[in-house]
């Protein structure tokens, strides 16, 4: 790309975008590797407003500086509180055309960083590692000029994806400064931390709607992978959206044609334990107590290390029967199948955990034990099919226990983590089925293989599960980014249940690597298990309830947030810093209500 100059070392770009800045708002007086001081004009701005700086100190560049701070003074007047007893006590004494001129303001703040041009000629952000030149003039950011930073920010906003809200400078979202996240960092794992009321629904609308767009330009375009999200609704808020302005996923998902809708959204779209009359794309969700395992009910439950070992030994003995069995209570300590070397002591509090899965207890969990009758009775098989196909699934809680929501999720999660790991280890399609049966494990030596696994290997065979695709192992590389949402994640990932294992602290940390990502939801920061909390790629800060909180969110943000801590004592409703290790800056954004965004 050809840059005419204008003059030496003036080139015509740099001096267009200048000139599309407006008035100078202020004047550079002071500046450090740590700090910057403006002096400028008496105008109103706010605490996050930011500013560009044009230097031609070296290579021509603009530097971008975040207000923190700022206080008003006088021109010429050493101390402000004469000139306020005076004017209290002598108001004749001074013109107020006389103090309009002496009035200023000082704003102190962080160097964000600078753009400079790459050999294309396109403006590349850089961290702030230098330092503009002396008495440079400032330029305040506005709706009006907001496309210059833009282009300056381009490679940190993103041009595609999932879109999140629009860049905040002050009180003031850049309505066409769109911020996204890359489709890929849903397979990895984000953090959204905010206290009641600060608008996490909202934003969790939001996403999905994006969620959902992208997967349209997908399937449009033929090209690309699609992002599949299953998330727990524990208000039903999600599929109709309560205001009654918009309709939620269900308007969303009704403009869709028939090839859309079989590549979109099919089977289902929207789960629920109440009765739904068939309608379309929603389904009464159902699972078996045989498709869980004990490594799910110890990463929502407390174990202690023998009820925990008692656990695995009479799911190895018994296979997908062993809950049915240990909810008979009648099992005789001293009979190797049952109890083991166990204190029955051990036994009953296994079973006084597991008692919510009676069958008078629960709606979600279907009974299974062959020996009474109880056939297997599960769509896991078809929510994990789906999900490996790019489906976005909502799941209304409001009719279960805060227990089947934990565990419904744990089961999900674990079963699809074992089953891309089989995938990645397979050799073959010959070698594929055999990986799976092994990964998903058998019921015991009567049985034969389990009947999850079996549904599972039946959908290989008929092509639900596209683990094979024109004859060739689908690569886990090629498959849909896939998030799961663990809502009020401060009870089952904190440090207590972490103790003896859980599903999602393999997830954190290995998940990655097989396209698998978490989104970690809670009002507290502080609650979360330190091992999940240094695993996240990105984080959306809401408003927090005290400094704690916030505190803990600047330490373990995956950007640096010094300079944010005051933005994060003021934030409003639907504001929140994104901060990314895949970012160079934190980015302050407003989330749009999603009963007014533009659809």
């Amino acid at each position: 790309m050809q840059v005419y100059k204008l003059g030496i070392g003036r080139d015509i770009l740099m001096e267009q975008l200048i000139e599309k800045l407006g008035s100078k708002f202020g004047v550079l007086s002071e500046s450090d590797t740590t700090q910057l001081k403006i002096m400028a004009r008496n105008e109103d701005i706010a605490v996050g407003d930011l500013f560009v700086i044009p230097s031609r100190r070296g290579y021509e560049r603009f530097y971008i500086f975040r207000a923190a701070q700022y206080a008003n003074i006088m021109n010429r007047t050493i101390d402000m509180g004469d000139v306020a007893r005076n004017k209290l006590t002598m108001p004749d004494s001074y013109l107020s055309d006389d103090l309009n001129e002496e009035k200023l303001i000082e704003l102190k703040g962080m160097l964000l960083g600078y753009s400079q041009k790459d050999e294309s000629g396109k403006w590349q952000f850089h961290r702030p590692r230098r330092l503009p030149e002396h008495l440079t003039d400032v330029y305040l950011v506005t709706e009006h000029n907001s496309e210059v930073i833009k282009e300056l920010l381009g490679s940190q906003l993103g041009q595609d994806g999932v879109f999140v809200g629009h860049l905040l400078a002050g009180e003031k979202a850049l309505s066409n400064v769109p911020v996204y996240m890359p489709p890929h960092s849903l397979s990895h794992h984000l953090g959204i931390f905010g206290r009641t009321g600060c608008g996490k629904s909202n934003l969790m609308m939001v996403l999905i709607e994006s969620m959902y767009k992208y997967n349209e330009q997908v399937n449009l375009k033929k090209q690309g992978q699609k992002v599949s999200l299953f998330a727990i609704d524990p208000h039903d808020e999600f599929c109709r959206w309560p205001s009654g302005i918009r309709g939620g996923i269900e308007e969303i998902v009704s403009s869709y044609n028939s090839d859309e809708w079989n590549q979109l959204v099919e089977p289902f779209y929207y789960l629920t334990l109440k009765n739904v009359n068939e309608e379309k794309g929603k389904s009464k969700i159902r699972l078996s107590r045989a498709d869980i395992t004990p490594q799910d009910i110890i990463s929502i439950l407390e174990f202690t290390e023998q009820q925990s070992l008692f656990t695995n030994m009479f799911f190895g003995l018994h296979g997908e029967m062993w809950i049915g069995l240990l909810l008979l209570g009648n099992i005789d300590e001293d009979n190797p199948h049952y109890g083991g070397n166990f204190q029955q002591g051990t036994i009953h509090a296994v079973e006084r955990r597991l008692s919510f899965l009676r069958q008078e207890q629960t709606q979600l969990f279907t009974p299974y034990d062959q020996d009474m009758g109880f056939d297997y009775d599960s769509m896991l098989s078809d929510i994990i099919c789906s999900l490996e196909c790019g489906r976005i699934l909502t799941v209304d809680t409001t009719l279960m226990s805060e227990l089947e929501q934990f565990l419904l999720t744990t089961v999900v999660a674990r079963t699809l983590f074992t089953l891309r790991r089989a995938l990645k280890s397979a050799r073959n399609i010959e070698s594929l089925e055999e990986e799976i049966c092994s990964a998903l494990g058998h019921s015991d030596s009567s049985t034969g293989l389990r009947s999850f696994a079996q549904q599972i290997v039946n959908s290989l065979k008929n092509g639900q599960l596209p683990y094979i695709k024109n004859g060739q192992l689908t690569k886990v590389e090629e498959l849909p980014f896939i998030n799961i949402v663990i809502e009020e994640a401060a009870s089952i990932l904190n440090p207590q249940r972490m103790k003896f294992g859980s599903v999602f602290r393999d997830i954190s940390r290995q998940g990655r690597k097989f396209g698998i990502g978490l989104s970690v939801i809670s009002q507290q920061v502080t609650a979360i298990d330190e091992g999940i909390l240094t695993q996240l790629n990105t984080e959306l800060t809401l408003a927090l309830g005290n400094e704690t909180e916030r505190r803990e969110a600047i330490k373990n943000a995956s950007a640096d947030l010094y300079g944010f801590e005051k933005e994060l004592q003021v934030m409003s409703k639907g504001q929140a810093i994104l901060s990314a290790s895949y970012r160079d800056v934190p980015l302050p954004i407003q989330v749009p209500s999603f009963d007014t965004q533009k659809h």
